[in-house]
């Protein structure tokens, strides 16, 4: 008896360790190489020293036939590098920007014991009008992992293990005229909430700039200053779709975006339309139902709310909690409450006196 408890306790005690060594060689320190969805898909990444991710996606699967294009298609992410387990995003520009995907995840160590990409996506098609943007978007969530899920096209030459070192070519039909276009995507761009962004857009279709938002999930959330935008899209093309995504805090959390530029109404105004997910760092797989947010925003060029601003020096939402950003209209509600109790207290009092 003592024997067999004895064996069970060593068989017990290797099991423990061999998953703990497991984890510990497998802890998620590069996202470096190729990973699989449970669809077949196959993502190669490769990991820059300045925090870019960029590779290859080679889809399994397709919304109709012909919509992924007839090769892979070049992978766009950020991710702070040596942050193990930080937040990501990466995306997708799909036939020179007919639509986009973008992913944001984090990279866990799951109960089994594998490296695994715990992902939500948003696929954005673009559309002709500013009203059709309510059938413009889908949403789900991919698992990735080292090993393969399910058969699916794979990158050829299996020992070649390099990502290209740069987006070449990204998008083709590049126009040469698109800055001087309208919905070019370069300039200041205003939510209703307050946030300003910043983009310039080179000629390779990669979009950069700043962030400065109006609003966190909670204080400090957003950092200390102003954080970078990194994207891409079809430059000059005001019917394509394009993603852009901002980390923050060092992976802590990251936001993806997908959207399409309209000039909408009689004004002919320059309005990006967006759909976001908001990616939280959690720290087991098993708390994953509650790692994303998501909704919509839509950016113009004209300020709408106050907020933080580059040409003011302030770069983080208002953070004093004696001076809290005052709401519309409660001044003059309350200006209307403080007439009613005037007027109720001499209407009482003249009861009193005719009595």
């Amino acid at each position: 008896m003592v024997v067999f408890s004895t064996i069970h306790f060593f068989s017990f005690a290797f099991s423990a360790f061999a998953f703990v060594w497991l984890a510990a060689g497998k802890n998620c320190k590069t996202l470096d190489g190729k990973w699989y969805n449970q669809l077949g898909s196959e993502i190669f990444l490769k990991h820059e020293n300045d925090g870019k991710l960029l590779g290859e996606y080679r889809t399994a699967a397709e919304r109709q036939n012909g919509s992924a294009g007839k090769t892979h298609s070049i992978v766009l992410g950020s991710a702070p590098y040596d942050y193990p387990g930080a937040a990501f995003a990466f995306s997708v520009v799909w036939r020179n920007g007919s639509s986009t995907t973008v992913w944001t995840g984090q990279c866990l160590v799951c109960e089994d014991g594998y490296e695994t990409l715990l992902t939500s996506w948003l696929l954005r098609s673009k559309v002709d009008t500013c009203i059709d943007k309510w059938k413009s978007t889908m949403i789900g969530r991919d698992t990735f992992t080292r090993y393969e899920q399910y058969d699916g096209p794979r990158k050829p030459n299996e020992t070649n293990t390099e990502a290209p070192p740069t987006v070449v070519t990204v998008i083709k039909n590049w126009d040469p005229d698109g800055q001087n276009k309208p919905c070019n995507l370069n300039g200041n761009w205003y939510n209703s909430l307050g946030s300003e962004m910043i983009l310039k857009q080179g000629e390779d279709s990669v979009i950069e700039g700043e962030y400065r938002t109006a609003v966190e999930r909670e204080t400090g959330a957003a950092g200390t200053s102003h954080s970078k935008v990194l994207g891409i899209g079809q430059l000059g093309g005001p019917s394509s779709t394009f993603a852009f995504f901002v980390v923050w805090r060092n992976g802590a959390s990251v936001t993806g975006w997908v959207g399409q530029c309209h000039i909408c109404g009689e004004n002919k105004t320059e309005i990006i339309e967006s759909t976001w997910l908001l990616r939280s760092k959690i720290e087991k797989c098993s708390d994953n139902w509650k790692s994303t947010l998501y909704s919509e925003s839509s950016f113009t060029h004209t300020e709408t709310e106050p907020g933080p601003r580059k040409k003011d020096g302030t770069h983080t939402p208002d953070r004093d909690d004696k001076n809290p950003r005052a709401c519309k209209g409660c001044q003059l509600l309350f200006s209307s409450l403080f007439w009613v109790y005037a007027c109720s207290v001499l209407w009482y009092s003249g009861i009193n006196v005719s009595k």
